[in-house]
């Protein structure tokens, strides 16, 4: 948007406006979609969205004016806006209840990061692609990358749009462009007036649904309120309905054409609403029918060839406009309904699967158009399940019967009652505890004034054993200095007395190791005296030794010298 504002010549103002114009065409889209041709199938309608959406956006980026550029995108918007919301709504009836509220988290996920991956990859695919210029003449073809983006984009959605249309078209008998005729021209399907009094409750689906149980049920449930009911049924609920019913629903009848088969269906609704239906609503009755109008727009419209947008025209001025409460469409698909059958099929019954897939989507296109007034519930789950919530829209949206508000009264007088009888009781209560709250005031006075007393007492009491206490240890304390006193004269006494036969001792001690060093030295002497003596005699006998051998040799020396000289 930021780019194509600037190849239009404009500024963050045209940006802005051209944002603007873009959320606020989805949100009209959004908020208008329920209501937006309302007897055309939402299947078609998704597609038509999107190719209006592409198309729009193929314009904007073609046209160079600003104003009609806004106009586009707004148109742009609006169509997205009707795609989302007839998709939603298109996956909502085809979600199971317990896994609805997932898949939309899921779904809004995918959108939000779908819509982020396109503002950043936007951008930079219309720069990429950047300004072309063609020439031909006077014819000048010149546009921004922003520009051809938007055309790419709108292109894109038109070939998407048509493969939407291949893949989910419940119609696929009919021209598309019927339907849209019908739709535009036609008018709408009748305004929702139910009657002021009573209470008128429609259960539609395909054949096989169960309507016939849920209605006895639901009609015993709603006896059991304390409403009259009044429980009938379409073809066949008057003598004159009886006899169509036969001819309408025979085999024999095969031959019906369609829209004198339409016809006898309004002219059934037409003599069962004036004599069975209206009167009991203006008696202030609760009537559950098994089939109305929803039924031929369903059958005759979606399943025959015929204009929804007739059939509904017809009924309505057949019924003068009246309308149910509450339409409960008991959802179910055709084969497991099929298979439901007890009896030998009647001739509705007998028609192709394809004639029920497209019953069945032109019963959930119903329901879609009108939300607010429908009630979708998957018939193919246990009647009691079926039952069960079903009871709880109605436990919504039913009025209340006499007794009910009877009993409602009673007990709102005695709630009443109840309230006054337990304002009384906390009145008295409070007033006892009151009293009680006095008494234990009064008692924690008394209590508080004792435990003062009792601790000024003690308190006195310890400041007494504390001077005692102190006196005594000051006495303690005189006494251990005295002790200690004399414990430590005792001492010096002792340590002097110890010190002078220590001192007597090692004078003795020493006299004695004098002496004993004398005698040591004494007996050293000797024994040197002795080692001396021993050593000189030694050395005497070593001398006379000596000498004898000097002697000896002197005399061997002599003896041989003698004989030589003889």
């Amino acid at each position: 948007a930021v780019l194509h504002a600037k190849d239009l010549g404009g500024g963050p103002v045209l940006y802005g406006l051209m944002v603007g114009a873009l959320t606020g065409g989805v949100v009209v889209g959004i908020r208008t979609a329920p209501a937006l041709l309302p007897s055309l199938s939402r299947r078609r309608l998704l597609a038509l969205a999107i190719a209006f959406a592409g198309v729009a956006l193929l314009a904007a980026g073609l046209v160079p004016d600003d104003t009609t550029v806004l106009l586009l995108l707004a148109l742009a918007g609006v169509g997205a806006g009707v795609a989302a919301n007839t998709g939603h709504a298109l996956l909502d009836q085809e979600t199971e209840d317990h896994r609805r509220a997932r898949t939309t988290e899921h779904l809004h996920a995918v959108v939000r990061v779908c819509v982020a991956l396109g503002a950043v990859v936007g951008p930079v695919l219309a720069a990429a692609i950047g300004p072309h210029r063609l020439e031909s003449g006077r014819f000048v073809f010149a546009h921004g990358g922003a520009a051809f983006l938007l055309m790419l984009l709108g292109a894109l959605l038109l070939p998407l749009a048509a493969l939407v249309l291949a893949k989910v078209d419940d119609r696929s008998g009919v021209p598309l462009r019927h339907d849209l005729r019908d739709a535009l021209l036609g008018g709408d399907d009748p305004v929702p007036a139910p009657t002021a009094n009573g209470f008128f409750i429609a259960l539609e689906g395909g054949d096989g649904a169960g309507k016939s149980t849920q209605a006895e049920a639901l009609a015993e449930w709603i006896r059991g309120k304390g409403h009259e009911v009044v429980l009938t049924r379409e073809p066949g609920a008057t003598p004159v309905g009886k006899r169509l019913r036969s001819i309408l629903l025979d085999v024999s009848s095969a031959g019906l054409s369609h829209r004198a088969e339409a016809l006898l269906y309004a002219a059934d609704r037409a003599e069962h609403v004036d004599t069975v239906v209206r009167p009991a609503l203006e008696r202030g009755a609760v009537v559950v029918s098994d089939r109305y109008i929803d039924s031929s727009v369903a059958y005759q419209g979606a399943g025959r060839d015929l204009s929804p947008t007739e059939i509904a025209r017809i009924n309505r001025w057949a019924t003068d406009g009246l309308v149910p409460h509450l339409t409960v469409l008991l959802d179910v698909a055709p084969e497991a309904a099929r298979e439901r059958f007890t009896e030998a099929p009647d001739r509705l019954e007998s028609e192709p699967a394809e004639f029920h897939a497209r019953v069945r989507s032109g019963f959930l296109t119903l329901a879609a158009a009108d939300p607010g007034r429908y009630l979708v519930v998957d018939a193919g789950q246990e009647p009691e399940a079926v039952t069960t919530a079903v009871r709880h829209r109605l436990d919504q949206v039913l009025p209340l019967s006499e007794a009910e508000i009877k009993a409602q009264e009673e007990a709102r007088r005695k709630a009443e009652e109840e309230a006054r009888r337990k304002a009384e009781e906390e009145a008295a209560r409070k007033a006892e505890e009151e009293r009680l709250e006095r008494e234990r005031l009064e008692e924690e006075a008394r209590v508080r004034a004792e435990e003062e007393e009792r601790k000024r007492r003690e308190l006195e009491e310890a400041q007494r054993r504390e001077a005692e206490r102190q006196a005594e240890e000051a006495r303690q304390r005189a006494e251990e200095a005295r002790r200690k006193a004399e414990e430590e004269r005792v001492r010096l006494l002792a340590e002097e007395k110890a010190r002078a036969e220590e001192e007597e001792r090692l004078r003795a001690e020493e006299e004695r190791r004098r002496k004993q060093a004398e005698e040591e030295e004494r007996l050293r002497a000797e024994a040197e005296a002795r080692r001396l003596e021993k050593q000189r005699k030694a050395e005497e006998a070593l001398l006379r030794a000596e000498e004898a051998r000097r002697a000896a040799e002197q005399a061997a020396a002599a003896a041989a010298a003698g004989p030589k000289s003889s």
